[in-house]
């Protein structure tokens, strides 16, 4: 089996028009054509990425289950037209279109106080969602106690927090992403399943070494950042994932049982399409093997679905 850790629906609707001018910038960076072309010819599409879509290409790439969520920008964005209760509605409504290929996770900011509890609450007892998904460089810590009541509450509804690290684009700052914060936070919360998302960002693998070492309820997967090096510097990110697979763990379970397939699909779509990237982890063994570096198949079958699985408990 093979789930995808980390992807998004998109709708024109859950955010500003600012936010998507921001999106579109950065495509036009990426791609080298204009910020006005991207949105013309490119955004119109991009906000069509909704069940059906994600569902073809997870049949396209054989990917079997993928977990999505929204994200909760208002407070750094401002007001889109569909309320966040609204997009995490659309999200399980989702799920609910396509059971058996699609799980949803409740996106909110916690300094929404009281209200975010409920809609956590709401979101998982009444609407079958199944995890906690923060994106801190809307401006929070991760380590800040007002995140602490969605903890508290995960732990009881036993569900998996996964949390934004590294990397993000203009307005939103990154130094809110360091995954050093989630140690404070496994610390409070020792029977919270957290995964760090995006490997922990580029600089952020040694980090999640550290505190993971030690703490068996550290996880990441590896979307974005994955891609990227894949992309750009494979090497860097199969010595990454073969380091933390060969730490020689006394108090914390193997990192290899930790690792988590991601895309970030739609928003890595422009770098790598999501069936290229699932065929490029199911080569981990031939990828490793032209830098010198061995992974079993058992290690690929692992990070592709058999730890999420787990974590997922499904």
């Amino acid at each position: 089996m093979i789930v995808d850790m980390h992807c998004h629906l998109s709708h024109k609707d859950f955010y500003p028009d600012i936010y998507w001018e921001l999106i579109a910038q950065s495509l036009s960076l990426n791609l080298g054509i204009s910020k006005e072309k991207v949105l013309k010819d490119m955004m119109p599409e991009f906000w069509r990425k909704d069940a059906s879509t994600i569902v073809e290409d997870m049949d396209k790439a054989g990917v079997d289950k993928a977990v999505v969520m929204p994200v909760d920008f208002e407070l750094k964005v401002g007001k889109a037209k569909m309320s966040i209760e609204e997009q995490n509605r659309y999200h399980a409504r989702a799920a609910d279109e396509y059971p058996d290929r699609l799980i949803a996770f409740v996106g909110v900011d916690p300094r929404r106080g009281e209200k975010a509890v409920e809609l956590l609450e709401k979101g998982v007892t009444e609407w079958g969602m199944k995890g906690l998904k923060f994106h801190p460089d809307a401006g929070y810590y991760p380590n800040d106690p007002v995140c602490f009541p969605l903890y508290k509450k995960c732990v009881e509804l036993d569900i998996p927090l996964l949390c934004h690290c590294g990397l993000i684009f203009i307005p939103f700052e990154v130094k809110y992403n360091n995954p050093m914060c989630l140690d404070d936070v496994q610390t409070a919360f020792p029977d919270l399943r957290i995964v760090a998302a995006h490997l922990g960002g580029i600089s952020g693998v040694s980090t999640l070494a550290e505190i993971g070492s030690l703490k068996s309820g550290i996880y990441t997967e590896i979307s974005f950042t994955g891609q990227m090096l894949a992309r750009g510097a494979p090497q860097l990110l199969l010595n990454n994932l073969r380091m933390l697979m060969d730490l020689p763990l006394t108090f914390a379970v193997p990192f290899k049982n930790r690792i988590l397939f991601g895309s970030d699909w739609p928003y890595s779509n422009s770098m790598m399409k999501l069936e290229e990237w699932v065929n490029w982890i199911k080569n981990l063994p031939k990828n490793g093997k032209k830098y010198g570096l061995k992974f079993s198949e058992e290690e690929t079958r692992l990070i592709l679905g058999e730890n999420a699985k787990k974590i997922l408990k499904i």
